[in-house]
């Protein structure tokens, strides 16, 4: 009787096409292949990947004409104050029945609707239910109309130039507020 001698293991050269059964190739010519697959996919991925989220559209002109159309808007404002007309005619815009109250003094009257201190403007909205102090972009009382969240309103501290009713070039990006029980209590975003 021969002896025959033991088979050695297929080594693939470079020309030789791959083996159709996984189970013919040794494991160790299989680390390779994945290997090459994993970098080049962490490389497509890498160069395909944007730098920073893409932000979501907004909504259009009709959306916000939508939410606003006969809705009453109250504001709670000062004689003197100009741009809270100016604010006003922006929301009328809109589609908002504007209605206005007369103060000396808005500080009882913001403190009794949540809004800190910290968060004042010269004038406090209120709408549906919900404070909306200073000049807040449409955008951002559309959301608050649209998602009705539970906090007392929300606020755009102060009087930033560019922002509806001011005068001048917007030069950041508005943060408008979540106000609750006289407390900043998150951001309902950037405008």
């Amino acid at each position: 009787m021969s002896r025959t001698a033991p088979l050695s293991p297929i080594r693939l050269a470079p020309t030789d096409p791959a083996p159709t059964d996984v189970a013919t190739a040794s494991r160790r010519s299989r680390w390779p292949s994945l290997a090459a697959l994993a970098a080049a996919g962490a490389l497509i991925a890498g160069c395909t990947a944007p730098a920073d989220p893409i932000p979501e559209a907004g909504p259009d002109e009709a959306e916000l004409r939508a939410v606003a159309d006969g809705v009453e808007f109250v504001v709670h404002r000062t004689e003197t104050c100009g741009c809270c007309g100016e604010y006003e005619d922006h929301l009328a815009g809109y589609g908002f029945e504007i209605h206005q109250e007369m103060y000396d003094d808005l500080g009882p009257m913001r403190r009794h609707a949540g809004v800190p201190d910290s968060e004042a403007s010269c004038h406090t909205g209120e709408v549906a239910g919900y404070a909306v102090e200073g000049h807040v972009p449409m955008e951002a009382i559309h959301k608050l109309l649209e998602d009705r969240p539970d906090v007392d309103g929300i606020a755009l501290a102060g009087m930033p130039a560019g922002s509806p009713g001011m005068p001048g070039e917007q030069e950041e990006e508005f943060v408008v507020t979540f106000v609750d029980d006289g407390e900043v209590v998150g951001e309902l975003g950037r405008f």
